[in-house]
């Protein structure tokens, strides 16, 4: 409970972000969340419960951070009583277990996940899927139950419909039975009738891997991807580089990531701004995390027999993240700081933990207990100690990612956006949003009619205008006017300018348009209530409604050319067309 609070407090500091955006506004564009939005491709990712909880989102409170706040906190504690089960299952029972879970628990090597939306809607199920099914196989492992053979299967079934990573389950828990084997002496008879007790959950495990990887590469075909657009840290190692090597983000993600949280740290993080926050350690933060890993290490390859073997596979693991960032994430526009971002390792803790409760249960070592028999009356206190320093650690690095991550461009802009569009009653034209709220590569959910999906009491984002506006990276209307890249210039005709009838007319610009957004305010008399269609050479064709007499409208097109195209229609038959620009809007 607490470490649920404590990480609810510091997602309830942050808001929608990057991938939220993107994720709120497919949802709300849906009215029902069929297949094709639940097997959607999001990023390289298949995550149909993930989209399910979206989609519940947007509908029930649209652009309102409450509900996936309350998400987020439901599924940090399903993950945190995953792990607890899993050590007391492991540990049988033991107060010793409370070390392994306070330690998983505290350490931030999960937080960035478990407090960005999109993030936790991977991360956290994954993590309960895990810790659930080893507790699952290793009961198995002990009884022969079918009971939990089934546990383990539906444990990982749901772990996969929020994220493909969850694949690897059956892999970490073959790894635990193995531990436990190998360290309790690893007789070939012990062997046998673990694999009896077990063989039938694996075979459903192989089945349900086969099937869901089948589905995998079927609907996404990949691994990783950009679908949504890269995140901003994705992009920040410069043009024309070829990007990280495998060395490269071994460093990161060892040096820079993992070994500084294993100390509680890193203490300090760094933000490339729209990007996320990135693990950015102070050396003295790196040392306490080798002493921590050092310490640990000692006292376990001497206390403890066999152990090694242990350790060495979770060392391993942060491999396979850092081969899934190579393959899937890694390009002439990716930086390594990417693996520091520590959201590729957020199930981690719970390898380490079953790693750290395999550690303890195994039998003592005979030689390591004479040669730690002088310290055995302080060890309980120094291992008390040594937690406490881990956890108040573990706070200052939970404190100091809580005040970067309040850094929200997009709550400073939507926030006081939806406020002031709440008094109006004009439509908007539709505008990209700020670069730093979304940048292009993730359009069409870049644009403010994407942001605004489903969100009631606000006015109609589109195609035209009476009244423009720009606005700006707070949110704040400025009244503005169409800055000219070209003209539509004086008609002919004294008294109208260019006459345009039923079948609509061809107006010639002072010049080519490149294609691109445009907004034309068009100065028009109509003969009667009714509509304008607009479009450029290469554009597609977009309408406005006008009214009887002299108006002025302005209308987004997009494309390029020479020529307007202006029809009349719905009820007006002609029109009187006067100068005007063509450009892009900009406040008065």
């Amino acid at each position: 409970m607490a470490a649920t609070a404590l990480r609810a407090w510091v997602a309830a500091a942050g808001w929608f972000y990057w991938d939220d955006l993107i994720l709120h506004s497919r949802a709300a564009a849906r009215p029902f969340p069929d297949l094709p939005f639940l097997f959607a491709d999001h990023d390289g990712h298949l995550m149909p419960g993930g989209m399910a909880l979206t989609w519940i989102a947007a509908h029930a409170a649209p652009l309102d951070f409450r509900m996936p706040l309350l998400q987020i906190a439901v599924l940090q504690l399903v993950a945190g009583a995953a792990l607890a089960r899993m050590l007391w299952v492991q540990l049988s029972g033991r107060t010793v277990m409370l070390v392994p879970l306070v330690a998983a628990l505290a350490i931030p090597l999960g937080l960035p996940s478990a407090t960005w939306w999109a993030a936790a809607l991977n991360a956290l199920p994954l993590t309960a899927a895990m810790a659930w099914t080893v507790a699952s196989m290793v009961r198995l492992g002990r009884t022969g139950r079918r009971r939990h053979a089934v546990g383990a299967a539906v444990a990982t079934v749901v772990g996969l419909l929020f994220v493909e990573k969850a694949l690897l389950i059956p892999v970490v828990a073959a790894a635990v039975l193995a531990g436990s084997w190998w360290t309790a002496g690893g007789s070939r008879a012990e062997l046998q009738l673990l694999w009896r007790r077990t063989r039938c959950a694996w075979s459903a495990l192989a089945a349900i891997v086969t099937v869901w990887a089948a589905i995998f590469v079927v609907v996404v075909g990949r691994v990783g991807g950009a679908s949504s657009g890269p995140l901003p840290v994705e992009r920040e190692a410069g043009a024309g580089g070829a990007g990280p090597g495998v060395i490269e983000l071994l460093d990161h993600a060892y040096r820079l990531a993992v070994v500084p949280t294993l100390g509680g740290g890193p203490w300090r993080w760094g933000r490339w701004h729209p990007g996320p926050p990135m693990a950015d350690p102070p050396v003295v933060a790196v040392v306490v995390g080798f002493l921590a890993v050092a310490t640990v290490l000692t006292w376990s390859l001497i206390a403890r027999r066999r152990t090694g073997a242990i350790w060495a596979a979770a060392a391993l693991y942060p491999l396979v993240s850092v081969v899934l960032v190579a393959v899937g994430r890694t390009g002439p526009d990716t930086a390594a700081e990417i693996v520091q971002t520590l959201r590729y390792h957020a199930e981690l803790p719970v390898v380490l933990a079953a790693a750290a409760a395999l550690a303890i249960a195994a039998p003592r070592s005979e030689h390591g207990e004479q040669r730690l028999s002088h310290a055995r009356r302080w060890l309980p206190a120094s291992g008390a100690l040594g937690l406490a320093v881990l956890v108040a650690s573990s706070v200052v690095s939970t404190v100091t990612y809580r005040h970067v991550w309040s850094e929200q461009p997009s709550r400073d802009y939507t926030e006081p956006l939806l406020a002031t569009l709440r008094e109006r009653t004009e439509p908007l034209l539709d505008t990209e949003v700020p670069l730093e709220v979304l940048l292009p590569v993730t359009t069409p959910a870049n644009r403010l009619s994407a942001l605004l999906t489903g969100v009631p009491d606000v006015p109609e984002v589109g195609a035209w205008t009476r009244d423009p506006v720009a606005i700006d990276a707070h949110g704040a209307l400025h009244p503005a006017d169409v800055v000219p890249g070209r003209s539509l210039p004086q008609g002919p005709e004294p008294g109208c300018g260019h006459r345009v009838g039923p079948d609509g007319a061809r107006l010639a610009l002072d010049g080519p348009l490149l294609g691109r957004d445009w907004v034309v305010r068009l100065n028009l008399f109509a003969d009667a209530d009714g509509h304008v269609a607009v479009r450029l050479d290469d554009g597609d064709e977009v309408t406005a409604p006008v009214e009887s007499g002299l108006g002025t409208v302005f209308v987004r097109v997009e494309g390029g050319g020479t020529r307007v195209t202006v029809t009349p229609g719905g009820g007006a038959s002609e029109l009187c067309v006067g100068s005007g620009p063509v450009g892009v809007l900009v406040p008065r």
